[in-house]
């Protein structure tokens, strides 16, 4: 091969290796945009806005507050109420069981001898 033919072989060659290393960098820089537009979208959906420990904290203590603001001290009324619906459950359940007819007794087993 002569000189001329070489140097024109070279230059394609440097040429193909320009392009080459532009076309990866290229590359590299779209995919680069991509995975930061990625990272964006997960930051968006991964972490929702929370609100403080503070306003936490005075909801909870107001619903607490509501609560035991609603509720009294039990009367006497409540107490014989109470006393009422227990033997009336007692008595109740007495019932219940003098209707239910009786169980058979367990049925029992004669001893079966070990004999081969």
């Amino acid at each position: 091969m002569d000189e001329g033919t070489m140097g024109a072989v070279l230059g394609l060659l440097i040429i193909a290796g320009a392009f080459l290393a532009y076309r990866i960098e290229k590359t590299n820089i779209a995919l680069k945009h991509e995975i930061q537009l990625g990272i964006e979208k997960l930051e968006k959906k991964a972490i929702p806005d929370f609100p403080d420990i503070d306003e936490l904290m005075d909801e909870v203590q107001g619903i607490i507050t509501e609560t035991i603001g609603q509720m009294r001290v039990p009367t006497i009324a409540d107490n014989l109420g109470a006393i009422l619906q227990n033997w009336a459950q007692v008595k109740m359940a007495k019932e219940m069981s003098s209707l239910q007819p009786s169980l058979p007794a367990a049925p029992t087993f004669e001893e079966v001898p070990n004999e081969p």
